[in-house]
């Protein structure tokens, strides 16, 4: 194989497409094929492929959850990996997500490749945060919140970043057009991204004789979400007599259209990890109330394209969106200081260009110790 090129094998576990895999199509989307030959490790059925508008060479194969497949299945995987980073001259691995660098680490041992794993969530599992970074030349964390969860020196921080591609249609509506405040929830149902509490905020409106407003719901609990707790809110909306107001939107394959029409977006989730629908909001012109915990409050403070609200305070969140409502705000300083800061700093090709950064350290690191060794 002609070796001009850096050969890069990108790991996910998932099929159906979250924040994670739409950060991932991104990165491949956006990395200079002039230089880097793309590979990527997914499940052979993944939703999301036709997404992807680089040339690459796709290996298929399912990495199943550890707890259920450890053991021979798991070995064998791995095994099979090996085999493919062999055959195909891989340099660097890039591991995905949260399942992915557990297959990857012992290539580390295998494999004469350096290893990167892309960090996107956070928790307190020590096997996460001490452990695995250690079979890591480098951890990328997409924020500093989730830097700060994890143990050693070989971390970088590195945004999500935004299709820029994605923006070149205007906003299909103006602020609060027809006289009504049109608010959107982006992403799976699960009880930590805390809708309730957008609910309870909303229902304050109608309290106050404020009804000239709907929220979108946009999602469904079908990856790693809780239908149980979609039930809740449901009948906690029909429980409310708000019906007519708050809208159940389900999934939705082109979810900046749905922002479009929005005039205010809310990502109140806990210990959000860094909030790729804060982002994309901005990239259509649509401020953004943020939940001041996890790393979505650092994209406040560096675009200026929205508001951060004490963490869990329902009332201080109803008090922001009724500055909104009231048209008490500058909608479009606020709509054109996001999109400004994202274009700049989220674009992909400015966070494309940062990996790149990353696997040219590693790999001149290598190329150092080949040279002393």
């Amino acid at each position: 194989m002609d070796k001009v090129k850096i050969n890069v094998m990108f790991v996910t576990h998932a099929d159906k497409k979250g924040g994670a895999e739409q950060s991932l199509i991104h990165l491949i989307n956006y990395l200079d094929t002039s230089k880097y030959r793309i590979f990527l490790l997914s499940p052979g059925h993944a939703e999301y492929l036709d997404e992807i508008r680089t040339e690459y060479r796709h290996f298929p194969l399912s990495l199943h959850s550890i707890k259920k497949k450890f053991g021979m299945g798991y070995l064998q995987t791995i095994f099979r990996m090996k085999a493919f980073v062999k055959r195909n001259q891989i340099d660097i691995i890039h591991a995905n997500g949260w399942r992915a660098p557990w297959y990857t680490a012992p290539l580390k041992f295998l494999t004469s490749c350096k290893l990167v794993w892309h960090h996107r969530d956070y928790t307190h599992l020590r096997m996460f945060n001490q452990v695995l970074p250690k079979f890591f030349d480098q951890v990328i964390c997409i924020s500093h919140f989730v830097a700060n969860s994890i143990q050693g020196s070989n971390k970088t921080i590195i945004y999500n970043g935004v299709d820029p591609e994605l923006s070149l249609t205007l906003k299909s509506r103006s602020f609060m057009e027809d006289d009504t405040l049109v608010i959107g929830t982006f992403g799976r149902i699960v009880e930590w991204k805390r809708y309730h509490l957008v609910i309870e905020a909303v229902k304050k409106l109608a309290d106050n004789h404020k009804y000239n407003w709907k929220l979108l719901i946009v999602g469904d609990a079908s990856v790693d979400g809780s239908q149980g707790y979609f039930n809740e809110m449901i009948q906690k909306v029909i429980d409310y007599g708000l019906e007519q107001n708050v809208i159940f939107y389900g999934y939705s394959k082109k979810p900046l259209e749905v922002m479009k029409e929005c005039d205010l977006t809310i990502n109140f989730s806990l210990n959000e990890p860094f909030g790729r629908v804060i982002i994309e909001s901005m990239l259509v012109h649509t401020p953004v109330i943020v939940s001041d915990s996890g790393g979505a409050p650092e994209i406040i403070h560096q675009t200026r394209g929205g508001f951060i609200v004490k963490d869990g305070d329902v009332e201080e969140l109803y008090q922001t969106i009724r500055l909104v409502y009231d048209k008490a705000v500058d909608h479009q300083e606020l709509s054109n200081e996001g999109y400004r800061s994202v274009m700049s700093d989220f674009n992909m090709s400015t966070i494309a260009r940062k990996v790149e950064s990353t696997y040219h350290l590693l790999l001149a690191q290598k190329l150092k110790s080949e040279a002393a060794g």
